[in-house]
């Protein structure tokens, strides 16, 4: 027998919102927000919850953000739902080192996309910035005669970051030409700026040959790049990315790592 889908209140987003806000932190809002704009539609009914929790949980190495979000889902909306747990029992998955993107990829995608695309990866690259951080800049955040974007970040803490001279002449082009609130916003549509410009970038390089790539990477290949290339120090590159724990910066030494390991094995060892 068929169940008939569960039904959400008409303010079911403000409703999930300021659930969150009460409970979470502002970066975990945002995010939780995002996945259920995404997935609401899917979460109606038992069968579905575990065919969503298959297909974005459990065959995703038991990815702990999406059962943080459907708990606080249904305990909002006091659905009689259950998050089930995995049948695979004592499996243990072993984490993949990061694969980060290169100083080389980077360019590459940069000298190969539309002046609109190449821009933000270039001050993602060059800034560290998160997706919304960036994306949503309101005009008064950006100073380019001191080539810097203000705002508030993760956690509620303000940030000021620099990007380079070649970069400023870019941004000063493309400032000119978008004289409203919140300039990387492509237009002024009433849209999601942050998932539209995650298709297009996608979808470029998808035609460039790498899949994969979120605005995310770019931070990434930015602590990649300062660590292993630049040699940066890990409490220097913790400053520029802003982290909380130099622990989190020590991904970007993993690569580091592996190359001692082989320069021992190599000189050392004689291997």
């Amino acid at each position: 027998m068929d169940v008939e889908p569960l039904e959400l209140p008409e303010n079911s987003l403000q409703a999930f919102q300021e659930y969150l806000e009460l409970r979470y932190s502002p970066s975990t809002v945002e995010q939780y927000l995002w996945a259920f704009k995404s997935n609401s539609p899917l979460l109606r009914d038992q069968k579905a919850v575990d065919r969503w929790l298959r297909k974005k949980v459990y065959s995703r190495t038991n990815n702990p953000f999406y059962t943080g979000f459907l708990k606080a889902y249904i305990d909002c909306f006091s659905l009689p739902l259950v998050v089930t747990p995995s049948r695979r029992k004592g499996r243990v998955y072993k984490a993949e080192p990061k694969k980060f993107l290169t100083k080389a990829q980077v360019d590459h995608i940069i000298a190969n996309t539309s002046p609109y695309v190449s821009l933000m990866v270039t001050l993602f690259f060059e800034t560290g910035l998160r997706l919304r951080e960036l994306i949503d800049a309101r005009y008064d955040d950006i100073n380019p005669q001191e080539r810097t974007i203000s705002g508030t970040g993760k956690g509620g803490k303000p940030f000021k970051v620099k990007y380079s001279t070649e970069t400023s002449k870019k941004v000063l082009k493309w400032l000119d030409s978008h004289l409203y609130n919140r300039p990387f916003h492509i237009d002024q549509a009433d849209v999601d700026h942050g998932d539209r410009f995650y298709y297009y970038l996608k979808k470029t390089c998808q035609e460039l040959g790498l899949e994969g790539v979120t605005p995310h990477r770019f931070r990434h290949a930015l602590g990649y790049h300062l660590v292993n290339d630049l040699k940066f120090s890990l409490p220097e590159a913790q400053a520029k990315l802003r982290h909380t724990r130099v622990e989190t910066t020590g991904i970007y030494a993993q690569t580091t790592q592996e190359r001692v390991d082989q320069k021992i094995d190599a000189e050392v060892f004689k291997e």
